[in-house]
């Protein structure tokens, strides 16, 4: 009898084990500032289609920049990252071609003082918006897109310093994210308007990188997001974390000016931005 107790009691730890214990799948990553909460919400959302136990990671301690995390995405020593694509990047890791922004972050409104206000608003194509200068953080990756499009541009390493360069009249205008310029303006809405009749547009594609040599993974990532596509469960993910941004900014009424981004492959995927942008726009805002 002693012998059968002995005998059944690892069988019972196992099975708890099995029921109760690691996760099938564990994914680590290093973005963990709310700018990034976005993302996070995907991945997960991709990874619940699987149907298996997982599980997402971040190393403890202090927030890792945006240059120390993909190193160590690309070394193995993290899983993934989700960031603006180039061809550099696609060439170290395995990108997964959805984008998860739904090509959102490339749409740019203009911040400006009260005194210009009025005329950055009348601006209307790019040939205009030439005579301007813009802000910009000096080590930004989209600033490449504004050298391409000609627009002159005056850098700054500090994000707070280029609201207070913008106020002091460096420049002219500092463009900003529609998920980002409205708190902005109201933490400087005594020197800061957001210009009227005007909206900037450019490829901009963010997709998951993947460490390269776990190509199982991405594998599992991207059906998650294709089923995630296909049973709406993206969409309303999207919507519910945009839409408010998307009414305030009273799209239709604005002149959309694209600019062209070099740094996105030629061969990317055409945005589809049919969840956001108005009809009107489609044609001219797909790379």
């Amino acid at each position: 009898m002693k012998l059968l107790q002995v005998f059944i009691l690892p069988v019972s730890m196992l099975l708890s084990f099995h029921l109760h214990g690691q996760p099938d799948l564990v994914v680590s990553h290093y973005q963990k500032q709310s700018r990034y909460d976005f993302g996070e919400q995907v991945l997960n959302l991709a990874l619940s289609k699987l149907n298996i136990p997982y599980q997402i990671q971040t190393p403890s301690g202090p927030q890792l920049n945006e240059a120390r995390g993909e190193v160590l995405v690309i070394t193995g020593k993290l899983d993934l990252q989700w960031v603006s694509t180039s061809e550099k990047r696609e060439q170290k890791m395995i990108a997964i071609k959805i984008p998860i922004y739904q090509g959102i972050l490339g749409l740019r409104l203009l911040l400006t003082t009260l005194e210009k206000h009025a005329l950055i608003s009348q601006v209307k194509n790019l040939q205009q918006l030439q005579q301007y200068v813009g802000g910009h953080g000096t080590h930004w990756r989209d600033l490449p897109v504004y050298a391409a499009n000609s627009l002159p541009v005056s850098t700054y390493i500090n994000y707070d310093s280029l609201f207070r360069q913008l106020a002091d009249d460096r420049f002219d205008y500092f463009h900003r994210g529609l998920n980002e310029i409205w708190k902005e303006q109201k933490k400087h809405s005594n020197n800061l308007k957001i210009a009227q009749n005007i909206m900037l547009f450019y490829p901009h594609p963010v997709y998951f990188f993947v460490n390269i040599h776990k190509p199982k993974l991405a594998q599992q990532i991207e059906q998650g997001l294709i089923l995630a596509l296909q049973d709406g469960s993206f969409k309303k993910l999207f919507l519910k974390e945009h839409q408010e941004f998307i009414d305030k900014g009273q799209l239709t009424k604005r002149h959309l000016i694209r600019l062209k981004n070099p740094v996105v492959p030629e061969d990317s995927p055409r945005l589809n931005t049919q969840w956001w942008l108005p009809e009107k726009f489609q044609l001219s805002a797909r790379n």
